[in-house]
């Protein structure tokens, strides 16, 4: 028997050694896959979408009378934060300015000019924020305008557009990574005519997570604010809805509605009610006004972190001003977010 040569018993060798090499390759990744509790699961949440946040600027009316500097500390807060907390938008929920000065609105244009260029903002009116001279019935809104007009928004891809000749009714469109939300902004009190406006944008995009923004909506006791409930845009001379009118002919109607923000309302300034649609989904509807407090709101801004591997909104109260959060349960609280 003529014995093999020493080059090929070398590739002999080189393939015996490959050949074991692959096979302990193979019980490696067995094993690992029987170690771990469920490797669909384990592999769903490697490709899982990345939480993401949404801030929320309660009334600002103090700050820009009197305390503009903690104003200026949370929009600058919130350019430091945008990275490290994945912010995709931040939406102020009116009363802007208390006077509506001159003096006021460029306070306020200064803040908020802050994050120009970094993400996406959304304003409401106030009813504090309508022109010194104009009346209930004017509903004026030039300065509003000129300094938060569509001419400032244009420009950006997520703006959608608003109703009539200024922007007090806008709507927003805001995509992260495959979730798509409507933002909608709607007047003090809106009017029967801007709820109708209202329903024709939603109707028109039944599949982007929509979330209704309006300065007076819920109350400090956890429920909309009716015909008998201080600050009712009615009781104030304004011919418009109050939140369970906006509730009844626009809010309960559509399925993608998940979420309402106001603020406006005394008290503690703190509310939230959930309620069921007609198409049964769910929808939080939740009050912030922090200013009440010392300093005109001390800071408070609040921080919404969505988690949609988890379908959960985890909402937290913070200050930049004091650099802390607020406790209890009305200031950090879970919502649903639904897929």
């Amino acid at each position: 028997m003529h014995r093999p040569s020493k080059e090929m018993e070398n590739a002999l060798n080189r393939r015996t050694f490959a050949v074991r090499l692959l096979r302990t390759c193979a019980r490696a990744l067995l094993l690992s896959a029987c170690l771990l509790p469920a490797g669909c699961a384990t592999m769903h949440r490697l490709t899982a979408p990345k939480p993401f946040t949404l801030i929320v600027l309660p009334d600002t009316q103090r700050y820009t009378q009197m305390y503009p500097n903690i104003f200026a500390r949370q929009t600058a807060w919130i350019k430091e934060q945008k990275k490290l907390r994945n912010i995709v938008g931040v939406l102020h929920e009116g009363d802007i300015t208390d006077k509506s000065t001159e003096e006021e609105w460029s306070t306020a244009y200064q803040s908020m000019r802050t994050l120009d260029g970094v993400v996406p903002y959304y304003l409401v009116m106030g009813n504090h924020d309508f022109d010194p001279d104009s009346t209930p019935a004017q509903r004026g809104a030039s300065r509003f305008n000129q300094h938060f007009g569509s001419q400032r928004f244009a420009k950006y891809p997520w703006y959608g557009g608003h109703y009539g000749a200024g922007n007090e009714n806008a709507y927003y469109l805001l995509r992260v990574e495959k979730s798509e939300f409507l933002i909608l902004c709607l007047e003090f009190g809106p009017r029967d005519d801007v709820l109708a406006w209202a329903n024709q944008i939603v109707a028109a995009h039944p599949n982007h997570h929509t979330i209704l923004f309006t300065h007076c909506y819920t109350s400090a006791h956890d429920t909309r604010i009716g015909p008998k409930d201080p600050g009712n845009p009615r009781g104030m001379g304004y011919d418009g809805n109050d939140g369970e009118q906006i509730w009844q002919k626009f809010a309960s109607r559509h399925k993608n509605i998940f979420l309402v923000l106001s603020g406006h309302i005394l008290g503690d300034g703190l509310g939230h009610l959930i309620s069921q649609g007609i198409n049964g989904n769910r929808v939080d509807q939740i009050l912030a006004n922090y200013q009440m407090q010392k300093f005109g709101g001390t800071g408070w801004l609040r921080i919404l972190n969505f988690h949609p591997d988890q379908q959960k909104i985890s909402i937290k109260t913070y200050s930049p001003m004091l650099e802390k959060y607020a406790h209890g349960q009305q200031n950090q609280f879970e919502i649903d977010y639904p897929r």
